[in-house]
């Protein structure tokens, strides 16, 4: 049975955030970069220190199928924001809800190419594949973690609306 914006994936990601937060606090390393490294994790399912295409490919389908709950092929703003892999509560925690919804309006934009008010999968592959490159530092087709945190649209987008200073 399907649960709206919840993923196996999803209650991982969540739970490993909720039972790891007091380690990633006692380390001083920010809640949203500690999200991050949770979410390359999750991609890196090999757990080989990378990500390549492959890997992302992977993740954005399992991620495209959880997000959407109806099971049209296409994800409106609703399905897009209801999954997420802990940012928004953080964002909450640090008064930052309003910044944070900001920036998921901002992404859902730039993915929705056609401006129809819905991602359909190509839409969502493509832009996944541009932050991929773009996030590439080295152009060795693979992301290390600190690309990944550091340059992924979607990650730099969020971790930007909770701390703007980071």
């Amino acid at each position: 049975m399907k649960f709206p914006g919840i993923s196996a994936l999803t209650i991982a990601i969540g739970t490993m955030t909720c039972a790891l937060a007091p380690i990633a606090n006692a380390a001083d390393k920010p809640a949203g970069r500690f999200t991050a490294e949770l979410t390359f994790d999750a991609i890196d399912t090999a757990g080989k220190g990378y990500i390549h295409q492959g890997d992302l490919e992977e993740f954005r389908s399992n991620v495209f199928s959880s997000m959407d709950y109806d099971d049209s092929g296409k994800l409106t703003y609703q399905e897009f924001t209801a999954w997420d892999p802990g940012f928004s509560s953080i964002a909450e925690e640090d008064g930052k809800s309003e910044a944070y919804t900001t920036a998921t309006k901002i992404v859902f934009a730039f993915w929705d190419r056609d401006g129809n008010g819905e991602i359909n999968e190509a839409e969502m592959r493509f832009a996944m594949n541009a932050d991929f490159r773009r996030a590439d530092l080295d152009d060795n087709g693979t992301l290390s973690q600190s690309e990944f945190i550091g340059g992924f649209a979607v990650i730099v987008a969020m971790r930007a609306a909770i701390r703007p200073d980071l």
